[in-house]
């Protein structure tokens, strides 16, 4: 794999889907990756930052306002550090704000200050997927050089098959890797 000594930002969003950033970030630290994480408040009722914070074996980001943090916000810190920024699962909500220039938390903060290539894995109700300001949303990130790890179809959380499971964590490591490997050429 092509993750050695790479600095990966992996943003978390709130989706049932969120339990998968603990497997996600597993099998990036065990291909040598260095990852931080970033949670917005709606993941943390998901995962806990303890959780991907022992994974990961560094503090995890929840907030912007954290009086404890360094000199430097957090979110740029961050987003100046990373060779890469993932962000999985990702909601309708946080693609919504990434296509339009909204930063009401640590994420999207994060990732209007990065110049860093980014990998978004979208997860949500099918229904949400296929509606139009969903596609338009995502297709302005396509268009910004964003890649988009499509999602997989199957039985959603919500109890409906359909498009919209985050895809498997192996398979978003090593779209992860080929956007690295590609950007160095």
């Amino acid at each position: 794999m092509f993750l050695e000594n790479k600095k990966i930002a992996l943003a978390v969003t709130g989706s049932i889907a969120a339990f998968k950033a603990a497997e996600i970030v597993s099998l990036m630290i065990k291909e040598g990756a260095q990852v931080q994480v970033l949670m917005t408040r709606e993941a943390t009722e998901f995962i806990t930052p303890l959780t991907l914070r022992t994974l990961s074996r560094r503090p995890v980001v929840c907030d912007l306002w954290d009086k404890n943090s360094p000199w430097k916000p957090e979110h740029i810190d961050v987003a100046e550090w990373a060779d890469l920024f993932l962000v999985a699962p990702a909601t309708a909500h946080i693609i919504a704000c990434f296509a339009n220039g909204l930063a009401p938390e640590v994420v999207s903060c994060a990732y209007l200050a990065t110049r860093a290539p980014v990998v978004v894995a979208p997860a949500m109700n099918e229904k949400m997927f296929e509606h139009p300001a969903t596609r338009e949303n995502i297709e302005k990130l396509r268009c910004r050089g964003n890649i988009i790890v499509e999602p997989a179809s199957g039985m959603l959380a919500c109890g409906v098959a359909g498009k919209g499971r985050l895809a498997e964590p192996a398979e978003i490591v090593e779209r992860v890797a080929d956007v690295l490997r590609n950007s160095e050429k």
